[in-house]
């Protein structure tokens, strides 16, 4: 252990060193070019580390060693299309896509055609249910799974077609919640490089938002539950994209790899958004993910960060409606690397409810750093619900909303950073709304009707309303870390006025702030894919309770547990088949839970209540342990 440590604190003092000398070549370059036109303009005249926490140690200690290459570099810049192409690019993207799926349907490709899957026969667990309002009056509905595979020539690479359905609409914003697991993956592939999940009508066309809300459609793997995902806000404004947003790539050269043990798991809700009693619509679910055979490619991981747990339906928080009000939530890197940026791929990506989202800011800092304080948050009061609502304030749903001195939300949030320790240096990424096409976080949309203007059920009835839009998280070049390293995720939010603006707003400020990203890894194997629910600080109570965090981290990449290497860790491998022993135990809780224990005990060591992370697995049968 001690050798690791000299080892990887060699290595981070020789890449501190060599980017100390990069800048001192930089530095001296410009002082260099100072003194040029110093003496030009002259001529002239004479004729400008904190200690790694100790679950980042010890993950790194147990896990196993990837079987492909490692990285090739340490500093991969991402090539970007100039932003007035980025539409154009990713028109073409889907264009591309929609030409691979028609071969499914053509008489031209036998190889590449629809199967329906017998869901019972191949051992697939299916659940359906319609909804409205959600959760009630439901009914459990048949579900059919189709799928379709198209490879290149040398069967190198190739899509995964997957289409789930039918769902039958009438408007009104129904619930169709929908569960798939396992989800049937490509047996060659190595690398998934794309992914396109979003509602399609009979004939494939992809459907915007309206008519269609994707509240969420998750595909997890092996527990991980936002591996890759879309949702409400996954659309482009028209001039970035539109649609063809839904439809996600990684950078050239980059892939998330894939293990044999792993499996898809797949969840969604879909809403039909049109007004109520509309004439019935049909549409789909297509969820489809692009693979590789290429060992070349180098590999990625997926981060999701989210705020802390709020024990709500879709682990939202509750906060000011028409007070202005800013959240954060931190966390250390669990291994080194940097973040990929390529704004064309729409990586790194930031969820939120657009109607209350007002900015976010990604910092390489903690929140002490950047003067964030405990003595700012106060609870949010049950006023702030609207009347009517059936939402409660909880002990967790906290924020703190600036009062004085006269200046906005945004305005005090940046006045205090700017005085912190750590100061504006540190702001990576950001995504600020406005009215400009990469900007605009929310579109206007005009209602339609039933006339001969609007031909098919999914053309009529609209709402004449505003929709979300994604808009465009911009960084400021690539963002390295050490393990151990602080991030801070600030946003602030609250009810956009043109929503309001007869004051009849009568829905809650119930928020997600995701910041959702593909890192590289500075080391011989992968960082995981991973799932972080995190607090305003290590550590924090609210009111009284312990809010933990929570590391959702694949089975698959713990599966060094079972190997012996540390003490105690025997428990898995004793098991044999861990997925099938836990497929049927699933609902013994005792066990569940002393497995949970264990895994906790492993990975960060005793005594359990000396930090609050957590390996949380899977609940339920649809998601894997």
């Amino acid at each position: 252990a001690h050798e690791r440590a000299t080892t990887h604190a060699q290595a981070r003092t020789a890449r501190s060193a060599m980017r100390r000398s990069v800048r001192m070549a930089c530095y001296a370059l410009a002082a260099a070019a100072l003194v040029v036109v110093l003496m030009a303009m002259a001529d002239v005249g004479k004729s400008d580390d904190a200690a790694p926490r100790k679950l980042a140690r010890q993950l790194k200690d147990i896990t196993e060693i990837f079987p492909l290459r490692p990285t090739s570099s340490h500093r991969r810049e991402s090539a970007s299309t100039p932003e007035q192409d980025w539409g154009a690019h990713r028109r073409a993207s889907m264009a591309s896509y929609l030409a691979e799926r028609a071969k499914c349907d053509s008489p031209d490709h036998p190889e590449s055609r629809w199967r329906s899957v017998d869901t019972k026969a191949e051992g697939m667990q299916t659940f359906y249910n319609w909804s409205v309002p959600y959760r009630q009056n439901m009914e459990e509905r048949p579900l059919a799974f189709e799928t379709c595979e198209v490879e290149d020539a040398a069967r190198e690479s190739g899509w995964t077609f997957v289409r789930v359905g039918p769902f039958l609409g009438t408007g009104g914003y129904d619930w169709h919640d929908v569960r798939v697991n396992p989800v049937p993956r490509n047996e060659r592939a190595k690398f998934i490089t794309a992914k396109m999940f979003a509602p399609v009508t009979r004939d494939g066309r992809v459907l915007s938002y309206p008519p269609v809300h994707t509240h969420h459609a998750h595909m997890g793997l092996d527990g991980v539950h936002h591996w890759f995902d879309s949702h409400g806000d996954s659309i482009c404004a028209e001039e970035q994209g539109g649609t063809a947003c839904y439809l996600r790539e990684e950078p050239e050269g980059y892939g998330l790899p894939l293990r044999e043990s792993e499996h898809y798991e797949l969840e969604f809700i879909l809403n039909d958004v049109r007004k109520a009693g509309s004439p019935a619509m049909t549409f789909y679910m297509e969820a489809s993910l692009r693979w590789s055979a290429d060992a070349s490619l180098t590999p990625v991981s997926r981060a999701h960060y989210e705020r802390h747990d709020i024990n709500r339906d879709f682990s939202t928080i509750l906060l000011p409606m028409r007070e202005d009000s800013v959240t954060w939530q931190s966390g250390q890197w669990l291994v080194p690397g940097q973040v990929i940026y390529s704004p064309k791929d729409q990586t790194p990506f930031f969820h939120s409810h657009r109607s209350f989202s007002k900015g976010m800011w990604a910092f390489a800092a903690s929140p002490e750093e950047l003067g964030l304080s405990l003595d700012l948050l106060e609870r949010t009061p049950q006023s702030a619900v609207p009347e009517g609502s059936s939402a409660v304030a909880m002990d967790r749903d906290v924020c703190w909303v600036p009062r004085d001195g006269g200046m906005s939300a945004k305005e005090a949030l940046m006045d205090r950073i700017g005085q912190s320790e750590a100061g504006m240096d540190a702001l990576r990424c950001w995504l600020e709304p406005g009215e400009s096409p990469d900007a605009r976080t929310l579109d206007h949309v005009a209602g339609t009707d039933t006339s001969a203007l609007y031909p098919e059920a999914w053309q009529q009835n609209w709402e004449d309303s505003w929709y979300d839009r994604v808009g465009q998280v911009y960084c400021n070049g690539p963002w390295e870390f050490e393990d151990g390293d602080s991030y801070t995720i600030v946003a602030v939010n609250g009810l956009d006025p043109r929503l309001d603006e007869d004051g009849g707003w009568d829905k809650p400020n119930l928020q997600h702030v995701g910041f959702k990203l593909a890192y590289e890894t500075f080391a011989d194997a992968p960082g995981p894919n991973l799932e972080v629910y995190s607090s305003f600080f290590d550590g924090y109570e609210a009111y009284g309770t312990k809010v933990p965090f929570i590391y959702s981290i694949p089975s698959s990449y713990v599966g060094a547990l079972g190997t012996g290497v540390m003490p105690g860790t025997n428990w898995m491998r004793e098991r044999g088949d861990f997925k099938q022993w836990y497929e049927d135990h699933y609902e013994d809780e005792g066990v569940v839970k002393n497995m949970q224990r264990e895994a906790v005990l492993a990975l960060r060591g005793p005594p359990f209540n000396q930090t609050n992370g957590f390996v949380k697995f899977g609940e339920d049968p649809f998601k894997s342990p």
